[in-house]
């Protein structure tokens, strides 16, 4: 412990601290050493003098985790006051740790330098107050609370008795509901056939193979003809289907990309097919396309392909014929040298080369010299150039074909002949005209340039071997485009899909289905977690429900809510599945989706909302109507009784408010349904203004007072703008019902005429005036509720809306409101 530093004043604050009525301390040093204290203090501290002479967390230990002593040094540190009221501190007095409040002073004590030397503590226990005044307002919320079930049940008996009526307007409502769903379904069975139907017909083999164990969920009439099978295999997995497949590698490419996701691109590919009884080799070019979930798994597999059997037949003879044609032409350069040795004549090689290129069933050409003679040629090439052998024989290439000149071809030409380095590429872009019509005939090709040489060995000609596979990149073009239909229709449906293992009960799910549930789509969600999110009144019925399904077998269909992960957001959804049982291909798997329905069931609730309010609203005027007139009922025989006008009187008012709720239902249903019609005719604002609201002038509660332009004349529908005009005044009228001025006010802003209603009511608070406009929105000014649908100032909102306007309302509280809207001048500015 440091050495207490003494008070040079002592004697003066030892008389304040000792005299004090309330607990009074003095502490000194940045340790908070206790110098002084009262008897008060040492009471409220629940200690003895000892005390004195030690730091205030050596006296009481058990403030050792509250701010007390912080805020004391920060006092010594910085010479500035601490006073504050009711600060909880938990003391240890009788024996045991207590709960006290105190308003309190840590008052700095400064020298004539104005240097810190001590610190003036005092105290008042507040406890008893603080402890009072939480038991007051505990009663307060008690009492509120009291009242507030009392109004809800008041609340809750008046709708038992709008029951009734809600049960049938709501039955209306579902089956119409029903309607719409069930020409929805129509509408996307229609669009399904018809995308069937494109498919079916397409002259490239399509089909679809569902899940690991490959069933055949679809296959066109091209692909049931590369079978050789009928439409009875749909539904049949591959290896029933064609059996003759099994020991093939087309299964085990077929699990790999169903497994590894990723697709595989066979060319020219050999199988051995069941072809009219007897096995035959078929070639293809084909792709197993993985189609994919939102998450990336695959669930199915699309096959596309086209036969080229016959161009790889001819492809193949080809290559021998090349072979044959290099052997020729080694032996003819053989031939040359025994020639240069022997000046035996080649005319019998010639000949012999010449016949075999005019056999080959492909097209061949030998190009001579730089500028490309046509030097040799067979029939095949004649038939695909649409040309005679008279018309190329013995003519530079670009004699014959000069739309080669701007092509790629002649450069390659060239390439080989100077560097007598081999080129072939395949589908190659080639553009002939038409020897007839003159217009472009757009080929592809694939070619072989390989160089001939002479007997010394220098290049001479190319040899070039072109194959005709326009049809085959047309019917990939074809598999293209039917991918991409197909792409666009998984991709357009907003389902999130998912796939749970059986046994492990392990859950892969689609990226939308993790969007649905709050989670991002690159993050992993387990089958508890995605639990986890469903609302605790609906989590253990779909628990149940799931585990039932997976058990039994049983259909799973329902609906709950849900709360997404990151977002908070509240989704309601329809889920579905089924169980796929386990085979030799695939694990017993539970698979289905999930939609999100949050849009339709916030119909439904503003349907009920809707329903409730007009209910509760028509049945005040109805109940008023239904006494006046039983009142009056009585003085049938006696209508002179001054009674008899009073109640006319509330039976018109009633009748009145009827209507207008009738009115006001009927112009929402237009507006919702695109029907709200306007007649334009040209009018004065001002008069149309002047003439308006004629039953609150009759009233003569209130006074219109007309301010602005007098002349100004827009093209707009009076009627519809007077009824704009009518609900300001109206509300200005409930809400400022005291206030006997309301101004209507005309400006003019060039192109648009701004018309004001202006009242000095109590004004409208800033939260609420971005909903006034909306469908059912009932403002409650200052606490108090007013009646009515909701549907008056959205029915003006749309109005005006409708002309190309704006609408808006300026307030202030306590000052009053101004609502507005503006119009163009003219319709074709509209």
């Amino acid at each position: 412990m440091h050495s207490p530093t003494r008070l040079e004043k002592t004697d003066l604050l030892t008389i304040l601290c000792l005299r004090a009525e309330h607990p009074v301390a003095v502490y000194t040093g940045e340790e908070i050493l206790i110098e002084l204290a009262n008897p008060a203090m040492m009471g409220a501290w629940g200690r003895t003098g000892s005390v004195v002479g030690l730091t205030l967390s050596e006296a009481l230990p058990e403030i050792s985790n509250q701010p007390f002593v912080t805020m004391l040094k920060e006092v010594w540190n910085t010479g500035v006051d601490n006073v504050g009221k009711a600060i909880p501190a938990e003391l240890f007095v009788d024996g045991r740790l207590q709960q006290y409040y105190f308003d309190y002073s840590y008052l700095a004590v400064k020298d004539e330098h104005g240097k810190v030397y001590a610190i003036y503590h005092t105290a008042k226990d507040v406890t008893q107050e603080v402890l009072d005044q939480k038991e007051l307002e505990e009663a307060r919320e008690r009492q509120e609370l009291l009242e507030r079930e009392q109004r809800l049940n008041e609340e809750l008996a008046a709708a038992n008795e709008e029951l009734q009526v809600t049960k049938t307007s709501l039955s209306i409502l579902n089956q119409e509901l029903e309607a719409r769903v069930i020409q929805r379904t129509e509408e996307l069975s229609r669009s399904e056939s018809r995308l069937r139907f494109l498919l079916s017909d397409a002259p490239i083999a399509i089909a679809v193979f569902h899940g690991r164990e490959l069933i055949i969920e679809s296959a066109n009439k091209k692909v049931l003809e590369v079978w050789g099978k009928s439409d009875h295999v749909i539904g049949l997995p591959l290896h029933i289907a064609v059996p003759e497949l099994v020991g093939q590698d087309f299964l085990q490419i077929l699990d790999d990309v169903y497994t590894g996701g990723e697709a595989f691109y066979g060319y020219e590919v050999k199988a051995m097919l069941e072809q009219k009884g007897k096995m035959e080799e078929v070639y293809c070019n084909f792709v197993y396309q993985p189609l994919k979930e939102e998450s990336g798994a695959v669930n199915s597999i699309m096959l596309t392909a086209s036969v080229v059997s016959e161009q790889v037949i001819s492809r193949n003879k080809i290559q021998s014929l090349n072979e044959e044609l290099l052997a020729i032409n080694e032996e003819l350069s053989r031939s040359q040298e025994l020639l240069l040795m022997s000046n035996l004549d080649l005319t019998t090689s010639e000949n012999r080369l010449n016949k075999i290129l005019s056999d080959l069933p492909a097209p061949v050409v030998v190009l001579t010299g730089p500028d490309q003679i046509i030097s040799t040629t067979n029939q095949a090439l004649l038939t695909f150039w649409q040309r005679t052998t008279d018309e190329v024989l013995g003519r530079p290439m670009l004699e014959v074909f000069p739309e080669l000149k701007n092509q790629v071809f002649p450069g390659l030409w060239k390439q080989v002949l100077e560097t007598g380095a081999s080129l072939q590429k395949r589908e190659q872009k080639v553009i002939f005209k038409n020897k007839l019509t003159g217009e472009d005939r757009i080929v592809y090709v694939d070619y072989f340039y390989q160089p001939l040489t002479d007997l010394a060995g220098q290049i001479t000609a190319v040899l070039a071997t072109v194959l005709d596979v326009t049809e085959k990149v047309r019917s990939r073009n074809i598999i293209e485009e039917a991918e991409a239909k197909l792409r666009l229709a998984i991709d357009s449906s907003e389902l999130g899909t998912w796939f749970i293992d059986a046994e492990s009960r392990t859950l892969n799910a689609s990226a939308r289905l993790k969007e649905i549930f709050g989670f991002y789509s690159d993050e992993d969600m387990s089958l508890q977690a995605a639990f986890g999110q469903i609302l605790p009144e609906y989590r253990d019925e779909v628990v149940s429900g799931l585990d039932a399904a997976i058990t039994t077998g049983s259909s799973f269909d329902m609906e709950y809510s849900l709360k997404g992960f990151r977002d908070g957001n509240i989704r309601w959804v329809r889920s579905t599945g089924k169980l796929y049982s386990e085979d030799v291909f695939s694990k017993a798997n539970f698979s289905g989706t999930v939609q999100d329905i949050t849009q339709r069931k916030l119909e439904e609730q503003r349907k009920d909302d809707f329903l409730s309010i007009a209910s509760h609203e028509l049945k005040t005027p109805v109940t008023a109507l239904k006494a006046s007139l039983q009142l009056l009922n009585r003085y049938r025989d006696n209508m002179s009784h001054p009674m008899v006008p009073r109640l006319v009187d509330q039976s018109n008012a009633s009748v009145l408010k009827i209507t207008g709720l009738i009115d006001d239902l009927l112009n929402t249903t237009r507006t919702n349904e695109g029907q709200l019609h306007l007649n334009y005719r040209r009018f004065n604002v001002y008069e149309m203004l002047d003439a308006c609201c004629s039953h609150i002038r009759i009233r003569d509660k209130h006074e219109l007072i007309l301010q602005g332009v007098k002349d100004l004349i827009i093209e707009a529908d009076e009627a519809r703008i007077d009824q704009v005009v009518i609900n300001f005044v109206n509300n200005a009228v409930k809400y400022a019902p005291d206030q006997r001025e309301i101004y209507l006010i005309v400006e003019d802003l060039g192109d648009r005429a701004k018309i004001s209603v202006k009242d000095s009511g109590p004004g409208i608070p800033a939260d609420k005036i971005p909903h006034l406009f909306d469908r059912y929105y009932r403002a409650d000014y200052s606490g108090v509720q007013y009646s009515g649908l909701g549907l008056g100032l959205y029915i003006s909102a749309e109005i005006i809306r409708k002309h190309r306007g704006e609408i808006g309302v300026d307030s202030e509280l306590g000052k009053g409101s101004t609502f507005w809207f503006t119009l163009p001048l003219h319709k074709n500015l509209a």
